[in-house]
């Protein structure tokens, strides 16, 4: 009996909400606990730091790789070796390609296991299209196509797990297979060029630089957490204790010596005219990074959204707290947001070396890296706002308190910074295609077309950030203008009708461009090394946005919990459980990024540029031959 009164009483606890987060808010005047420090910061500043220095250069090393081993086949010569690697490489890049597809339509259409369809069908399109390519088969891209839609749709349709195949399925299923089989045609038949080669090359020096920083700043990330929140770290590895004593161990130490042999091994496996193996082992490289990037996220979703019911936490197995509500859509996001983060850090690369170069032949191929990070960079982000969409929907559908409190409670603020980000980043890098076109002959006749677009991208990107009320809550605060509202009618603009309707018009518009672009460069001569200065600091602009928006989400991810370390399970009884004002979040996150901005422009510098300067220095001049007498 007194069992069952003390389970009542602690029941009776359960059912008090703590409202306390909708006070401590910003600063907090008055604390009742004593306010710690470390070095100068505060616990959470300096937990928060280290994390996100971490979760940065762990960004950069995971989605480079994608970009590098897709560049290195590109300027491979088509050895039989590299034919074979190529295979494998397609089927990688059709899984990836695939589930973007796949979540796209789920959100468009509506389409149930849309990412099953699109996977499957992408990969095994890629697959047989790959195999009968290297036979120097089916080598018309038409008939690719077909194939890869035929094999794909057949594939998809048996291994989705459905009871009744609808029309949408089965086309989706088509279509992505169609672009895994020309996708496949297109690689396996390109002709090698060297600049792909070379640019592959000089990103993955950096990326080995980089990986130390990784393992320097992650460290510092755990010390930090085991004496400040040693309670939380405790009870977070005894909820994982096979995924942080077995699992994350292990694919750390695969992922470290694989990614080593890889940049050590590129010059003499090059050298022994071994490349399909470089390729192969660039691909593996991906495939422990992505495992990685998954079992990591696990504990993140856990922390945000536990498994339902509660009370049955410590009844369900591992497997089951790793794969909560939003573990699948955080992956989808994070893939395809470190693909846009590798890109956009190879637009830096570019940027910096263009302006370090002397030489007009180095001016010329670092204009080009930029124009290549580019678009890779825009061209992942297009589908970016899916993911998003996918990931605060599945947060909706678990809790619609975090997903009210992100979207229109204290952090509403927050996601009007992000907006504005975005649409700024949208634009900067449409303007970043106009200076583009201005080297290219014979560009000037889609002018008019583009001066029309940047009126729609403005109009589009004013709608994304414009908000219903700007204050943070439905209620004006002490000190603030309570007319800070929108008119009634205007307020259809702040609805997620309307922005919905500007992301697809900033994305359709953005895309649009680029087509114009491809037309223009396949027209007209490019002439590489006169690019306007404008558009070299809009790809150091574009870079640093980038690292930003990815540091201020994270923010706005992990204050979502609120008072909470796990959501409703775990408490934060610390100091500073309060969520921070916008411009404390915003100081500390800039702080953050040009600490991350600086290291890595230090690291390109003694990765790239150092290099080629001694190098130079240490090629003595040549005696000038003299005339005899």
């Amino acid at each position: 009996e007194e069992e069952g009164e003390e389970g009542e009483g602690e029941e009776g606890e359960g059912e008090e909400e703590d409202l306390s987060y909708l006070t401590d808010i910003g600063p907090a005047a008055e604390h009742e606990f004593g306010e710690f420090s470390f070095f100068g910061l505060s616990n959470r500043k300096f937990t928060w730091f280290a994390a996100q220095l971490h979760i940065l250069f762990a960004s950069f090393i995971l989605g480079c790789p994608m970009f590098v081993v897709i560049m290195e086949v590109m300027g491979a010569r088509r050895t039989q070796g590299v034919r074979k690697a190529i295979i494998l490489s397609n089927v990688f890049l059709g899984v990836l390609i695939g589930v973007v597809i796949g979540i796209v339509m789920e959100v468009i259409v509506g389409i149930h296991h849309g990412v099953l369809y699109g996977m499957w069908a992408c990969a095994f399109g890629a697959l047989v299209v790959s195999f009968l390519n290297y036979f120097h088969k089916c080598m018309n891209m038409k008939v690719s196509g077909v194939i890869g839609a035929i094999f794909g749709t057949v594939i998809a349709c048996a291994l989705t797990p459905v009871e009744t195949y609808h029309a949408d399925g089965v086309i989706l299923a088509v279509v992505s297979g169609i672009v895994g089989g020309l996708l496949s045609n297109f690689i396996m038949f390109a002709e090698a060029d060297f600049k792909f080669e070379r640019l592959a090359h000089e990103v993955t020096k950096v990326i080995g630089f980089c990986y130390s920083f990784t393992a320097l700043t992650g460290g510092l990330f755990l010390f930090i957490m085991m004496v400040v929140y040693s309670d939380f770290i405790s009870y977070l590895v005894s909820t994982f204790p096979v995924l942080f004593m077995v699992a994350y161990p292990t694919l750390f130490i695969v992922e470290t010596i694989v990614m080593y042999a890889y940049v050590y091994s590129w010059d003499p496996l090059n050298k022994s005219n071994k490349k399909g193996r470089h390729i192969v082992l660039g691909v593996i490289l991906n495939i422990f990074g992505l495992s990685l990037l998954c079992a990591l996220d696990g504990p993140a979703t856990f922390m945000q959204t536990p498994p339902l019911p509660l009370d049955q936490l410590t009844n369900i197995s591992e497997w089951a707290r790793l794969t909560n509500a939003t573990w699948m859509p955080l992956n989808y996001h994070r893939l395809v947001g470190n693909g846009t983060f590798g890109g956009y850090m190879v637009c830096i690369i570019g940027a910096y070396m263009y302006l370090w170069s002397e030489k007009k032949e180095e001016k010329e191929y670092y204009d080009w890296v930029g124009y290549i990070g580019n678009i890779i960079g825009v061209g992942i982000m297009l589908p970016l706002p899916a993911m998003g969409y996918i990931f605060v929907r599945e947060i909706y559908q678990y809790d619609a308190t975090i997903g009210m409190y992100i979207m229109s409670d204290r952090e509403s603020m927050f996601m009007l910074v992000q907006g504005l980000l975005v649409g700024t980043m949208f634009s900067v890098s449409n303007i970043y295609m106009w200076v583009s076109m201005k080297r290219i002959e014979n560009a000037q006749r889609f002018f008019p077309a583009m001066k029309f677009g940047f009126i729609l991208i403005i109009i589009a990107a004013a709608i994304w950030f414009t908000p219903r009320r700007f204050f943070a809550t439905m209620m004006p605060e002490p000190g603030m203008d309570a007319n800070m509202v929108l008119p009634d009618n205007l307020a259809f603009l702040a609805l997620m009708v309307a922005k919905n309707t500007a992301a697809f018009a900033l994305v359709s518009i953005t895309f649009v461009n680029y087509i114009f672009y491809t037309i223009a460069t396949k027209t007209g001569k490019v002439h590489y090394g006169k690019i306007n200065p404008l558009g070299v600091y809009c790809l150091i602009f574009l870079g640093f946005a980038d690292i930003w928006l990815m540091s201020w989400m994270g923010v706005i991810r992990e204050l979502s919990r609120m008072n909470w370390h796990v959501y409703k399970v775990f408490k934060d009884v610390t100091p500073e459980k309060f969520t921070p004002s916008l411009a404390e979040s915003g100081f500390h996150v800039t702080t953050i990024v040009w600490t991350f901005f600086i290291i890595m422009t230090c690291i390109i510098w003694l990765g790239i540029k150092y290099p080629k300067s001694k190098k130079a220095e240490e090629v003595s001049p040549q005696a000038t031959p003299q005339v005899a007498e």
